[in-house]
């Protein structure tokens, strides 16, 4: 594997390997394809369904993501190719690299079947999956979330007559899914929803609190407001931290693994890097977490009782109607930022030892949010 300098600026990564190249697979292939998104959510979720295939499967992820060097970690084959932003290039020059890096990577791997993770397929990609010269053309995959806002991709949920099959990983606020997903069904193949970590796969609290450096007799809250500074979310997580630390409790805010330390708060907050995250659950007395895909589903597959607030100013994800979902369930406490007696109160519900035994009961009854093994079996049944 060639790791692009790019995405690292001038430093190399540890464990980087000068034009080391895979061996060509010998039996079964999937190619797993993710898109370049803000957080880790399609690299995570693409990782969680390699981690379920059979010993017989052959998997290489192909990912446009910064977030290259977890999966490398984890011991996957990884290929990578930059976004047009870290290759200065223009778009159409762009879409012309992914193409010929995807025929590349057919040619090169021959897989059986190509999964691309991403709310919008790339050009380049749909081009080199639909030549007519390819030798032998693999089944085409979309894992495509539900849950878009309202009135947006009206267009784009058409690109899946492109695709051979869709795979749309379950949300629990389906009820309130009102997107442009949720009236295309033909060909669409609806799993539970997909988590990296499961319950009963992550540290006890003694365990988690040693490693995070954190007391166990504290009320811990991990606070996880998402990737960016979309919404000013630094506006939003001061309001949030100094509220926390007013009802005596200590905030630990995620940070990316990925991440500078330079804007990182002063003060008793506790700044965590850790992958995944989850793994630390137990930790945590209550979160504070903002509602996309991975985080909402993991903290409340995993019990743990939240605030949620939506990223309203998101171009397709629709944060807020999982939070809306979650307040009328009572699975969780929603505050959208604007008004701080609502945060108040909920910090004042989750800081009542009662009250959090209450929603972690009703947590409970969520279904397990297993999706990648479904989509595992999905997957090499077309293989």
């Amino acid at each position: 594997m060639t790791i692009d300098l790019a995405v690292f600026g001038t430093d190399r990564p540890s464990n980087w390997t000068p034009a080391l190249l895979f061996p060509v697979m010998s039996g079964r292939c999937v190619l797993l394809c993710t898109s370049n998104g803000a957080g880790l959510g399609h690299v995570t979720r693409m990782m969680a369904v390699a981690e379920q295939f059979g010993p017989d499967v052959d998997c290489v992820l192909f990912t446009l993501s910064a977030a290259l060097p977890i999966p490398v970690d984890a011991g996957l084959r990884v290929e990578h190719l930059a976004s047009a932003g870290y290759l200065d290039v223009t778009t159409n020059e762009w879409h012309e690299l992914l193409e010929d890096r995807m025929e590349h990577l057919l040619a090169r791997y021959r897989p059986d079947v190509v999964v691309f993770d991403g709310v919008h397929p790339y050009r380049g990609l749909t081009d080199a999956l639909g030549r007519r010269r390819l030798r032998r053309r693999p089944h085409r995959v979309w894992m495509r979330r539900a849950m878009w806002r309202p009135g947006v991709g009206d267009k784009t949920v058409e690109i899946a007559d492109q695709f051979d099959d869709v795979i749309e990983p379950g949300e629990y606020a389906a009820a309130f899914d009102h997107g442009a997903t949720s009236k295309v069904l033909t060909g669409v193949h609806r799993i539970p929803p997909i988590c990296y970590l499961g319950p009963g796969r992550g540290l006890d609290r003694a365990a988690a609190c040693r490693e995070l450096g954190l007391d166990a007799r504290d009320v811990n809250v991990l606070v996880q407001l998402g990737a960016g500074t979309i919404n000013d979310l630094d506006s939003t997580l001061g309001i949030l931290v100094g509220e926390l630390q007013r009802a005596g409790t200590h905030p630990c805010l995620a940070r990316s693994v990925l991440s500078a330390p330079t804007d990182d708060p002063a003060g008793d907050v506790t700044v965590i890097r850790k992958f995944p995250i989850s793994q630390y659950t137990e930790a945590f007395d209550f979160a504070a977490i903002a509602t996309g895909y991975n985080s909402f589903h993991e903290t409340l597959s995993l019990g743990l009782p939240s605030i949620l607030v939506p990223n309203l100013a998101t171009r397709t994800d629709d944060q807020d109607a999982r939070s809306r979902w979650a307040d009328e369930q009572g699975l969780g406490l929603r505050w959208d930022g604007s008004d701080e007696q609502t945060l108040r109160e909920a910090v004042a519900a989750l800081t009542d030892d009662e009250q959090r035994a209450r929603i972690r009961a009703r947590l409970e009854m969520l279904p397990a949010a297993d999706g990648s093994r479904s989509a595992a079996r999905l997957i090499e049944g077309w293989l």
